[in-house]
């Protein structure tokens, strides 16, 4: 004879509807708060144990992300009267880097001429080193503007529904992707300036020059995360925008070390 199996009462459809909805949000509130610290996380740190406790350069930051936004503002102009390259982003980032360098330009002949006034009231009114660690407080606040513009759309996209994943790197999220090249590109900014003020004092050209070419090149390099042609071409990019900002970073430290032998 054949045994009845006995019939299990099903949960009710709202109850499993639930459960995926709450998997869900946690889902992408693991992927929002790790997309926020990974791409802003080392800048705060570098804020909040660096440049907060003194008021003069958290001034000196607001004052350089407002000459951010100045350039921004100018490309924005322009891409809107450009109709025809609207949609050409190799043109976008020629306009646009030259913009931003060209108002790092001006903040430097802004502290410069304020230079005085600040020394006065600095913790080492004597220091050599009070205009490195102008520069480096610009540089930070440029650089923060930037990540904050350009990634909070898609940080805010990745609290759903559903993931972005990036083209030329299918297995990762985009969102992921975007975070580490914000990152990058933050502590670039902070590199540049220091660079850029050394090069605009001392009129060293290769110090100028390096810092255009580096910055259209770590630009032109976030191009091959949406890729189709290029496989793995976010890995080519994260790489090569970390070779240059650490190669930035020699020259900062090589340009500080020439100061030191220079007041000892």
């Amino acid at each position: 004879m054949l045994q009845k199996t006995p019939i299990r009462p099903q949960a009710p459809c709202h109850l499993d509807c639930w459960k995926a909805a709450s998997a869900l949000i946690d889902m992408t509130l693991v992927t929002f708060f790790g997309c926020a610290l990974t791409a802003y996380g080392p800048s705060l740190a570098i804020f909040f144990g660096c440049i907060a406790p003194n008021a003069q350069l958290v001034i000196l930051m607001v004052s350089s992300a407002f000459f951010w936004l100045l350039s921004l503002l100018l490309a924005s102009a322009i891409w809107f009267m450009a109709k025809s390259s609207q949609h050409t982003y190799t043109s976008t980032i020629i306009y646009t880097v030259l913009l931003q360098e060209l108002f790092r330009w001006f903040l430097f002949h802004l502290i410069s001429r304020a230079e005085k006034g600040l020394n006065m009231v600095a913790h080492h009114p004597t220091s050599k080193f009070n205009r490195s660690g102008y520069a480096f407080a610009a540089g930070l606040g440029f650089g923060l503007m930037f990540g904050i513009i350009s990634f909070i759309t898609q940080l805010v996209q990745s609290l759903g529904p559903g993931v972005l994943m990036c083209v030329s790197c299918p297995n990762l999220s985009l969102y992921f992707i975007s975070a580490l090249t914000t990152s990058l590109l933050i502590l670039h900014h902070c590199a540049w300036m220091m660079i850029s003020f050394t090069g605009f004092t001392q009129r060293s050209y290769a110090r100028i020059v390096w810092v255009i070419v580096s910055h259209y090149g770590a630009s032109y390099l976030t191009l091959l995360n949406s890729s189709k042609t290029v496989p793995l071409g976010c890995a080519y990019s994260l790489v090569a925008n970390a070779v240059l900002l650490v190669a930035s970073v020699v020259i900062v430290v090589a340009d500080l070390r020439n100061l030191h032998y220079k007041t000892s």
